[in-house]
């Protein structure tokens, strides 16, 4: 399908991510567009406020770069801190737009049908999982980098690709690598689709090199911030990582979990104390022989048994390393996904519009708990203007004042003691007074 015909659809996919991104907020809060400032949302644009743009931009945050968020913190900063709130929420909606839209475009473009690729576009915004904290956050944005990244290199339709497409992905790598170290997946797909004649080497050594300079500028940022990351690995960290990573595939049918159960009052039953770890065992020997049985000829395979296997990957490497959160889950959970609307593609161009309907209402009804962004990311804590007026009031009555501000929700906690200057959230008021 040539771009011409792409285009028109993945703006309407554009449009729908925006709004979906946007919609989940408000159904979760009334108040969330116009009074949450989230967390970093707001602590990167006061940095800039406090040190200026390219100080900002360098300065370890939780001990590596995120150069999206930062780059984007440029613009909140020139804004009004009154209107942040929905600044913030708009440009990640903006986002949000620009995942779909790529996402469609890349899988219709390498052959994908109709409405898995517009489904693909729209997992980023209508997974539940996404609803529980990363939905429509700036400082959760590097999920869409990941995300993006890898369509890009497991759907290819690089066997001739142009020097100008080749430079743009390049700076795309680059700042998915600038923004989170886990791009390291990316330049092993890169590879891998090389090794299968999936992408030209010329192309692939252009990429692989501008994700290595990413990194090489996270690896330096790690080793001299001021707070390093922990890094702590063991094996409860690892049995943590396979729990949630169960946990989290069991919400995409929102109030299933994995516990002991009591049946009918007297009987007990307890899952098997290994299941976690089958489960993630299962998903990697299905992608290894997926990807094996698929490496030369059957590319339909091979796409899913890498998708199996980076989401794996996407989620171990934070989780493992440094602790588990439920946003590290949400790229792995996406990637599953768009996995298993792959294998459904052709079973999908087959079936008739009703039973497409039908299915696509019994989805909507079973996802509907978990669609409202939950209250964790949308209570107003504090209420934006209220601590905007706050800031304007101290400030106008003692101008020589050093204070501090909130973000939603109540961050930074512990009085901040894991930040350090200038990404945190003291400021003087020769700063606030312009609030």
């Amino acid at each position: 399908m040539t771009g011409r015909r792409v285009w028109p659809a993945a703006l309407i996919v554009a449009a729908a991510s925006f709004v979906i991104s946007l919609g989940r907020l408000w159904l979760g809060n009334h108040e969330a567009l116009t009074q949450v400032v989230w967390a970093e949302d707001g602590l990167f644009p006061l940095c800039v406020r406090k040190a200026g743009f390219l100080t900002c931009l360098v300065d370890p945050f939780a001990g590596y770069l995120l150069a999206l968020p930062r780059l984007i913190a440029g613009g909140i900063a020139l804004l009004p801190p009154s209107t942040w709130a929905l600044a913030t929420n708009v440009v990640a909606g903006v986002l949000a737009a620009l995942a779909g839209a790529a996402g469609y475009a890349i899988v219709r473009r390498s052959g994908g049908g109709a409405v898995a690729s517009v489904l693909i576009g729209l997992l980023p915004v209508i997974v539940p999982v996404v609803g529980l904290e990363a939905i429509n956050a700036l400082g959760s944005s590097y999920m869409l980098l990941l995300y993006v990244g890898t369509l890009l290199v497991v759907f290819p339709r690089w066997d001739d690709v142009s020097w100008p497409a080749t430079v743009v992905v390049a700076l795309f790598l680059l700042l998915t690598a600038l923004t989170i170290p886990t791009a390291v997946i990316i330049a092993g797909l890169v590879v891998l689709q090389a090794l299968r004649g999936h992408i030209r080497w010329r192309a692939a050594l252009v990429w692989v090199v501008a994700v290595g300079l990413g990194l090489i500028a996270q690896w330096w940022t790690a080793a001299h911030a001021a707070i390093p990351r922990a890094i702590n690995i063991t094996m409860d960290s690892f049995t943590t990582w396979m729990d949630t990573s169960l946990q989290a595939t069991l919400t995409f049918v929102p109030g299933i979990s994995v516990q002991t159960y009591t049946w009918l009052i007297a009987f007990p039953i307890s899952p098997s104390q290994f299941l976690a770890s089958l489960f993630v065992l299962a998903v990697g020997i299905s992608g290894v022989i997926l990807l094996v049985r698929g490496w030369r000829w059957n590319s339909g395979r091979a796409i899913v048994g890498q998708l199996l296997l980076a989401g794996i990957l996407v989620s171990a490497i934070p989780s493992i390393l440094g602790g588990p959160s439920n946003r590290y889950l949400v790229g792995s959970m996406l990637l599953w996904a768009a996995a298993l609307l792959v294998v459904l593609d052709s079973t999908i161009q087959r079936s008739r519009i009703w039973v497409l309907a039908v299915m696509a209402a019994v989805v909507l009804v079973v996802w509907w708990p978990l669609i409202p962004a939950s209250a964790f990311r949308t209570r107003p804590d504090p209420p934006w203007a209220s601590e905007v007026a706050r800031v304007a009031a101290i400030c106008g009555s003692d101008p020589a004042r050093h204070d501090q501000i909130s973000f939603s929700p109540e961050w930074p906690r512990n009085d901040g003691v894991d930040l350090s200057e200038p990404t945190n959230h003291r400021f003087s008021c020769f700063v606030g007074w312009k609030f």
